[in-house]
């Protein structure tokens, strides 16, 4: 999962997450680097600043198909939405 640094994550956010993380999950992260390298740009580019604290409390949500992510934010204002996800980052349960 070393690619998670690229993202800005540091060794000991690696080794925390790992530890929180089913096996099968991690396994995931491990096979499709890319889509959760897309859909955490996608988040990036849109502005939420606790993208982070988003990832690490959803990563299933990480490995869906990067389109069908990108559309799950597209359809909400994006000013709102930062605003929302920023003051709770389980709101993205609910989109």
């Amino acid at each position: 999962m070393d690619y998670l640094l690229d993202l800005g994550f540091n060794d000991n956010e690696i080794k925390n997450l790992k530890s929180s993380l089913e096996p099968e999950v991690i396994n995931m992260l491990l096979l499709f680097p890319k889509i959760v390298a897309v859909n955490y740009q996608i988040l990036n580019e849109i502005g939420v600043k606790n993208i982070k604290e988003v990832f690490s409390g959803h990563v299933k949500m990480f490995l869906i198909n990067p389109d069908r992510f990108k559309a799950i934010f597209a359809k909400y204002d994006q000013a709102d939405l930062i605003r929302c996800i920023e003051k709770n980052a389980d709101i993205v349960d609910k989109l």
